[in-house]
């Protein structure tokens, strides 16, 4: 079972990088796979909780795990990336260097913003329709997988003593003339140690599945995921969104759900509730959403890691992973899709 958690909720009204930081190690000392870092553009919404949630979302995601990245050693950083009104060019060399920085745990989220408030950040221009924005994205999305195998692997020499710092028959130059993107020349980072980071995608609708068809992994509500699962590759791992809660409550008690529902229980009954979910073999894993991940999340690793560590349904990270791509069970290396 793969166990992450969304780190993009801290109790500070002001949330810092250190508070990422501080999250994201708690979950490594939990044996958690991975953590995620939402975005949003704006700070508008229709309560007072959502208000405050999104005003406290605003972190740069890629910058902030960037900053994690050598705090932590073996968890996956999947940061959400908004791939409408920006260009392929930066979101590659932004996530090939945190998959750098991270020596390989490097995921993203693709995002695709439907809001016209978002639009008019951009300048003024009114949302195109949605399968033209779901068609951007996919484009988008081949760009940046260019971009990155416009290095092969060797590429970089480094050898002072003769001078030689690049191997330039190593290095391609992309030539990409589609509907909405035209890239011309190679990229200027090095290819990321994964080839391409962990790709993601969040499902909340029937627009969300092309996209997420292409991904190494899945998030979204139960029903969303399971549903999904037929039109996904076969090493599409699907994580279901699993909201936790022990505010308020004594300890060794706590409260969860996987949508509406919500039971509560000690540690024992949590533990049973994702052994019995694990078993039915419907999603591979769970991403922990907490209201206050700082406080929350540090209970959980005290009171319920132990438990799951008992019946192996967290696992620490095993010396032969090399990566987020192993962890998951996928291939160390995504292929070149440059080379011949």
């Amino acid at each position: 079972m793969f166990l992450g958690v969304e780190i993009g909720s801290p109790e500070s009204s002001r949330p810092a990088a250190s508070d990422c930081a501080r999250a994201a190690k708690l979950a490594e000392r939990g044996s958690l796979v991975f953590v995620t870092l939402d975005e949003t553009l704006t700070s508008r919404a229709d309560s007072a909780p959502a208000r405050q949630r999104l005003a406290q979302s605003r972190l740069n995601p890629v910058a902030a795990l960037a900053h994690v990245a050598p705090q932590t050693t073996s968890i996956g950083l999947v940061a959400t990336a908004t791939v409408t009104h920006v260009e392929p060019f930066h979101v590659s060399k932004a996530l090939a260097t945190l998959d750098h920085v991270s020596a390989g745990r490097a995921g993203w989220c693709v995002r695709v913003s439907t809001s016209a408030e978002e639009a008019q950040l951009f300048g003024d221009r009114s949302p195109r329709d949605l399968p033209g924005l779901y068609e951007e994205a996919a484009e988008f999305v081949e760009v940046v997988s260019l971009l990155w195998d416009s290095w092969e692997d060797g590429a970089e020499i480094r050898d002072a003593a003769t001078g030689r710092f690049l191997d330039r028959s190593k290095i391609r130059a992309v030539d990409h003339q589609g509907r909405y993107f035209r890239v011309k020349g190679p990229g200027i980072v090095p290819r990321p140690p994964q080839g391409h980071p962990v790709m993601a995608v969040r499902i909340t609708s029937d627009d969300d599945l092309p996209l997420a068809a292409r991904a190494d992994m899945v998030f979204g509500g139960l029903e969303q995921v399971v549903g999904a699962r037929p039109r996904l590759g076969g090493g599409t791992r699907t994580i279901a969104d699993l909201f936790v809660n022990c505010r308020g409550l004594p300890a060794g008690q706590w409260a969860w759900g996987l949508g509406s529902a919500v039971e509560t229980g000690g540690v024992r009954d949590f533990a049973d509730f994702l052994q019995a979910r694990a078993r039915t073999g419907l999603v591979d894993g769970f991403r922990l959403v907490f209201a206050e991940v700082t406080t929350e999340l540090a209970r959980f690793v005290d009171e319920a890691v132990p438990e799951l560590r008992t019946r192996r349904l967290v696992l620490p990270w095993g010396e032969d992973c090399r990566s987020f791509r192993e962890r998951l069970g996928l291939p160390h290396k995504a292929p070149n899709s440059m080379v011949p």
